[in-house]
This record gives structure tokens, C-alpha cells and sequence, in this order.
């Protein structure tokens, strides 16, 4: 699996695009993980899947889990509904994983394959706000905070921007070099952001980065760009719990 793909890389065909909900065993996945000597939970849920389901695996996906750690969901998008993913797990699923997602309790429902032009809609999504920060020839790069880039370019302390500021602002280009809706600004909002230590198979290392979950409301621009955007989801890292559209009702608009 690589990073290099681009926002507009290839989607699979959303006429069939099933969204799943799936049951996770928060304390048979800590074992799993040590298991294979797993300590990123999101380069771990992608293997699973990988391992369980194959070509059906959903992706993008969102994985939830509590803090204590005891049962979790798990959301994606993927062409195999239901009764197809525990077709798969049955077959290629080890005892443990089975455990980790029981048959049992995946579900799946059919998205929309038609979207109108002009419709808002609400949604969440996490996300890794980050830029590419060249080194020496530009032969290797690395993943900087879009925050701390912004604040690089102000004398110390005197950024006058708010993460949740800079975050939104760097959304809105994300959605407009991908097409198929556009967002509305001043409804986005950073609900909740850490750092976290993630491992990336590309280059089998660990690396630092942001963390952050954003909602807020959108605008279809583009009906089949925006299936296509929903299908394959929005900005990096898609492959490990990055990136999915989570729709929702929309917020009210800010009167002006």
C-alpha cells in the first residue's frame, strides 16, 4: 500500500456503495495486536480487515472505541454489504479475528446512488491536517502539522490564527482541489484533537502527526464527483481510519 495516491486517485463505481457498521471487541482486538506485536490501533484495524474481508475490506473507515476499551464500532464504506463481508470473515477470518468482529453484528445498508446539486448536508470526519515539508532535494518527505506550518511563517507566539481556524481553512482547499462539494466555512468546527504516534507500513517506521475530528456542513457541487468523493473519501492516510464522510442533518446557517 502506498501514500502517493492523489485526492482525485481512483473511486470505486458508488452505484452499489454499501455503508457498514460493525461491532468491534475492544479487548479480543488488544489481544490480537499483541499478538503480532501491534501497537498502532489504526495500522492494526487496517490489517484485519485486509485479513478478514480482502478486496471487500471497507475503505474508507472510521473505528470508534471507548476508553475502557471494551466494545467499539466500526463504520466504512466498501462494495460488500453485509451478508458478503461475513461470507469472507467466515471463510478467511482465524478464530481470534472472528472474536474481534462477530459475524453476528455487521450490518450494512445501501448509500444513495443519486445526489442533487445544491443539497447541504452535515457530516463529520477525522482527519491528519498535514503538508508535505520537503528535505534537502526533495527526494524524502515528511508530513508536517498544516497548524505549525502556518505558525512557522509569524515571530514566536505571535500566530494570530486558531488551530480550528487554520484546520477549516485547510479543509475548504481539500474539498475544492477534490470536487463534488464545497464547504461552508463558517459552520466547521474542530471537536477534538490529539497527536498521536502512527505507523505507516510504506516506509515501516512510526511517525508524529495530528489527529483531528472536524464537523460541519457541506454542499453538493458536483452530484457524481461528490459520490465518487464520498465512496473514496477526503485528504491522506484513507487506508487507516482517515478521512471517512459520516453524513448527517446539516447545522442551521450563520445569518449575516
Amino acid at each position: 500500500m502506498t501514500m502517493m495516491a492523489t485526492e482525485k486517485d481512483a473511486a470505486p463505481d458508488n452505484t452499489t456503495l454499501q455503508m457498514v457498521r460493525a461491532e468491534i471487541n475492544g479487548r479480543e482486538f488488544q489481544r490480537w495486536m499483541g499478538s503480532r506485536r501491534l501497537q498502532d490501533p489504526d495500522h492494526a484495524m487496517h490489517c484485519l480487515l485486509k485479513e478478514c474481508f480482502g478486496e471487500l475490506a471497507p475503505k474508507p473507515f472510521r473505528l470508534i472505541m471507548p476508553r475502557d476499551g471494551t466494545t467499539g464500532v466500526l463504520y466504512g464504506y466498501g462494495l460488500g454489504g453485509a451478508e458478503e463481508l461475513r461470507e469472507a470473515a467466515d471463510i478467511c477470518a482465524e478464530p481470534l479475528q472472528a472474536r474481534i468482529i462477530p459475524s453476528v453484528r455487521v450490518d450494512s445498508k445501501v448509500m444513495p446512488s443519486e445526489w442533487t446539486a445544491g443539497k447541504r448536508l452535515g457530516f463529520e470526519t477525522r482527519l491528519r491536517p498535514t503538508v508535505r515539508k520537503a528535505r534537502g532535494s526533495g527526494r524524502h518527505n515528511d508530513e508536517q502539522d498544516v497548524f505549525q506550518h502556518r505558525a512557522d511563517t509569524y515571530p514566536k507566539g505571535e500566530m494570530p490564527f486558531s488551530r480550528d481556524q487554520v484546520y477549516g481553512e485547510w479543509l475548504a482547499g481539500l474539498f475544492e482541489r477534490c470536487g463534488g462539494a464545497t464547504l461552508e466555512l463558517e459552520q466547521t468546527r474542530l471537536v477534538a484533537f490529539q497527536r498521536v504516534r502512527s505507523f505507516r507500513k510504506l516506509h515501516s517506521r512510526y511517525c508524529e502527526g495530528p489527529d483531528a475530528v472536524m464537523r460541519g456542513n457541506l454542499v453538493v457541487s458536483d452530484p457524481a464527483a461528490f459520490a465518487q468523493l464520498l465512496a473514496r473519501g477526503i485528504g491522506r492516510h484513507r487506508a487507516y481510519g482517515f478521512g471517512m464522510l459520516l453524513l448527517r442533518p446539516p447545522g442551521k446557517p450563520v445569518r449575516t
